[in-house]
């Protein structure tokens, strides 16, 4: 009896231990993929940036003139036979962009960017005039103003010439909290029978995965996976009353998705983020004045400049350790981006690789 209670306390714990790696894995399938519906709505407008210290468009831009009569027009100031006497460089003309949340109602705040379409050499100090933000199908659903914050990483420009400010060309920004929802984006849910979750990244393991979950979960088979993006989901008769709180209960389920290695590259800051285990074979690439290769443990910095020492590397090396060696040779944020993707197109890189900002 003793030894069976032993043999069952040892199995009990065995399993605990499975289901304990299998749960370190997993995810809310809310943190994977979203309800249909839910998605940001894209907006974009066009602006003007005012008093700015002589760092706005030039006469090089004229349709930034025009535009700030027409703005002091619809203020009831007939400023049309002064359009030849503006001659200030303290205005810019920006594209003002945004991405409108789902479920955020009339008078909800929001972040937007904006970024010069002229000539000007800087944004900073400068004030976003009131601007309205249109959708796709032309529908003004937002408005933006104020102060634009050129200081966020990344918005540090360069000196092109000795008469650019002393800061560099920030010629981009944002306006925290500047947007205004004037026009809400309503999305039902109740009442309704069916409801699609979408995932983020598409994947055919991952979906078959989550609709097996709810299914188990619920006792059912209200999920169906139609394809690596989308799963099916029936609500039960009892539960169309209240589809939000239904959902909130599937989007809590954890389901181990099936990963695949993610490199992602801000070129702003030249930030790369590198997932675990990401790993270069075999293969050698040939970008401007570099060359690198990973055979027989070994990388080979510029071929024309021999004052650069080697820097040796493992055969089939990590990624973390390719871009420390090509970060030691000072490759630039650009060459860096396009060494990672012609590793990718040739597939020594098994990974995604992710450019954003």
């Amino acid at each position: 009896m003793k030894y069976r209670s032993g043999w069952i306390s040892g199995l009990l714990v065995a399993v605990g231990i499975v289901f304990a790696s299998q749960e370190a894995g997993a995810e809310r399938i809310g943190d994977l993929a979203r309800v249909q519906g839910m998605t940001d709505n894209p907006l974009v407008g066009y602006g003007l940036v005012v008093g700015l210290p002589g760092t706005g468009d030039t006469k090089q831009s004229p349709f930034t003139k025009r535009s700030l009569v027409s703005a002091i027009a619809r203020l009831g100031i007939n400023a049309r036979d002064l359009l030849a006497g503006i001659r200030g460089h303290n205005v810019a003309a920006v594209m003002v962009t945004a991405r409108l949340s789902p479920f955020q109602r009339q008078g909800a705040r929001f972040t937007v960017r904006v970024a010069s379409v002229g000539d000007a050499t800087s944004l900073v100090g400068g004030t976003l005039l009131m601007t309205s933000l249109r959708a796709p199908n032309g529908q003004v659903y937002a408005t933006a103003q104020g102060p634009v914050d050129t200081s966020a990483p990344g918005r540090i420009g360069e000196r092109v010439n000795a008469t650019d400010p002393p800061e560099g060309r920030r010629t981009s920004g944002m306006v925290d909290q500047g947007g205004l929802v004037v026009l809400g984006v309503p999305v039902p849910f109740n009442g309704r029978h069916h409801l699609w979750i979408s995932l983020d990244r598409a994947n055919f393991t991952t979906a078959a995965r989550i609709a097996r979950a709810i299914n188990a979960a619920t006792g059912g088979r209200p999920a169906v996976a139609e394809d690596g993006r989308s799963v099916q989901v029936e609500i039960p008769e009892g539960s169309r009353g209240d589809v939000v709180g239904y959902m909130a209960r599937i989007l809590n389920i954890r389901v181990t998705p099936d990963r695949t290695p993610l490199v992602v590259i801000n070129q702003q800051t030249g930030t790369i983020v590198i997932g675990e285990g990401v790993r270069v074979s075999e293969c050698a690439v040939s970008h401007r004045d570099l060359s690198v290769v990973v055979k027989g443990k070994k990388v080979v910095p510029p071929v024309k400049d021999k004052s650069v020492p080697l820097t040796y590397l493992a055969r089939s090396v990590t990624l973390r350790s390719l871009v420390s060696a090509l970060s030691a040779l000072g490759t630039r944020t650009d060459d860096m981006i396009a060494i990672l993707e012609a590793l990718k197109a040739s597939g020594a890189l098994e990974a995604e690789i992710r450019v954003v900002g």
